[in-house]
């Protein structure tokens, strides 16, 4: 299941891996020196403070499995500095998040200078293989193990997209995968925990692929410790005679030479447009999610040259929305963004070559560098859509992946958008043509804690059209539509009539 998880993640060229010694990092090196991939091994520390715990051992592990380890230091004359850009990145002050950031943006940084766009991270394998302490106190290590992967999105995703994107490079996880995923959560305890040791059925099968002992069954501390950077920002905040690491990092973040260092939009954390990646393209469907991710990228000073839409013959494709031509019309004259569309018979695997020449019109018409999507969930649509930009020379960035959904929910109405349901399967004929406001998100966020629905349709529960948004000109008013139901809980909207208000 990794192995297969390796490569389907890996993409065209060569790549990086988050390296740590541990052996989340070094069983992922070894499973891609294995499949004959081309990559390289980046580890972020702080110099100056004696040898980081981590360095011996990904050193070691580098020169067992034979492969490039490219070291990333920063000096503690250059560490406030960083901390500044790192607060600013995440949006936030707390000692954890920053120092967790820390060799995360130096290994991301140096992976940048020599022309990486996409890196592999260990991340899952702590919370589905019970690698942290708490495990031990557990009373259901499944439960507990679910309860954290549904906190990633929000704990560590966010932040290492945030540093990532920023870096110009795409972050994948091969231990998220779904098939590992659900496996992890069905094995018996004895094969992950056992007194002090973890991660056991990682440790065994790193060993039983040709890893020495010593390194497969090598007990790591976390990140913020093994690379030295909490052990720096604790010198920082006593030379600053702060009351600890928090009140240093919160007082740091109000200076105004930091500020200004950083101006831009990025204290709110999240990525922005660099030297590398400023023309993109907006994959669109003119539902809620392709509407906000093209919104938060203009957000952090994107340029979108375009909108990119496909569509199916076959109303159930596997990949796209089937939209009506005349409103994503609409919404591209609303948005001042030219439309380039493909169609396509909507076969399984057979439309991704429809995308793949939209998206090269798009390259050669409008010299787009990148391409972002609306993606929440669903690693097919994703993997594939990253597969074709890495065929392109396109970066691909996915501002929305894992948000919570309810979150989600949330900033589309707080923000200003009006989006209204447009098709059911599973949700009922009752919720057609509806407008999404507090009160629907909660009816939303109800059902899925009841049936387990996905409160932003990512089980194909609901499809969604947008009305109106910050960045249209006009509003969409619909003057006529018609409702056609297939079932009880399955049906669509046909509009008929629609025209442009003044906002």
């Amino acid at each position: 299941m990794l192995e297969r998880s390796v490569k389907s993640n890996a993409p065209k060229g060569e790549f990086g891996i988050l390296f740590s010694g541990g052996i989340d990092s070094v069983l992922l090196a070894l499973l891609c020196k294995r499949a004959g991939l081309k990559f390289s091994c980046f580890f972020g520390f702080l110099d100056g403070l004696g040898e980081p715990k981590d360095l011996a051992f990904a050193k070691r592990a580098a020169d067992f499995l034979d492969v490039k380890l490219e070291l990333a230091p920063v000096s503690m004359e250059s560490l406030p500095k960083l901390i500044g850009e790192t607060i600013s990145l995440i949006g936030s002050t707390n000692p954890v998040q920053v120092s967790v950031a820390l060799p995360l943006l130096a290994a991301c940084s140096k992976a940048k200078q020599m022309g990486i766009k996409t890196v592999f991270s260990g991340m899952g394998a702590d919370e589905l293989f019970c690698g942290y302490a708490k495990f031990r106190n557990a009373v259901d290590i499944a439960f507990e193990s679910m309860r954290l992967v549904q906190l990633l999105p929000e704990n560590d995703l966010k932040r290492d997209l945030a540093i990532a994107s920023h870096c110009g490079l795409e972050i994948r996880a091969p231990y998220l995968n779904s098939e590992i995923l659900r496996f992890a959560l069905s094995l018996p305890k004895n094969l992950k925990l056992s007194g002090q040791r973890n991660k056991i059925i990682l440790r065994e099968l790193a060993v039983s692929i040709g890893l020495p002992k010593e390194l497969a069954e090598r007990k790591k501390v976390a990140a913020q410790y093994g690379s030295n950077f909490d052990k720096g920002i604790e010198r920082l905040a006593k030379k600053a005679k702060a009351k600890g690491k928090r009140d240093f990092l919160e007082g740091f973040a109000k200076k105004p030479e930091i500020a200004a260092l950083f101006s831009g939009g990025e204290a709110n954390g999240g990525f922005a447009a660099d030297a590398r990646c400023k023309r993109i393209a907006a994959l669109f469907s003119g539902g809620k999610d392709s509407c906000l991710a093209l919104w938060l990228m203009q957000q952090k000073g994107f340029g979108v040259e375009c909108l990119v839409s496909v569509i199916p013959k076959n109303p159930d494709s596997f990949m796209y929305h089937k939209p009506g031509l005349a409103i994503l019309k609409m919404q591209s004259g609303v948005l001042g963004i030219p439309l380039v569309i493909e169609r396509t018979a909507g076969v399984k695997e057979k439309e991704l070559a429809a995308l793949k020449k939209a998206l090269s019109r798009a390259k050669k018409e409008f010299g787009i560098e990148g391409v972002c999507s609306g993606a929440l969930y669903s690693n097919y649509q994703r993997e594939r859509i990253q597969g074709i930009c890495d065929s392109l020379g396109l970066l691909f960035f996915s501002p929305l992946w894992h948000m919570d959904q309810v979150a989600e929910l949330k900033m589309l109405v707080d923000s200003g958008f009006v989006f209204i349901v447009s098709k059911v399967a599973g949700l009922g004929k009752d919720w057609l043509g509806r407008r999404i406001g507090g009160k629907e998100i909660a009816e939303l966020e109800s059902l899925g804690r009841k049936n387990g629905l996905h409160p932003a349709g990512e089980g194909g529960e609901f499809e969604s059209l947008v009305l109106d948004a910050p960045n249209f000109s006009k509003r969409i008013a619909i003057l006529s539509m018609k409702k056609n139901i297939q079932s009880g809980l399955n049906g669509s909207i046909e509009i008929g009539d629609a025209g442009l208000e003044s906002k």
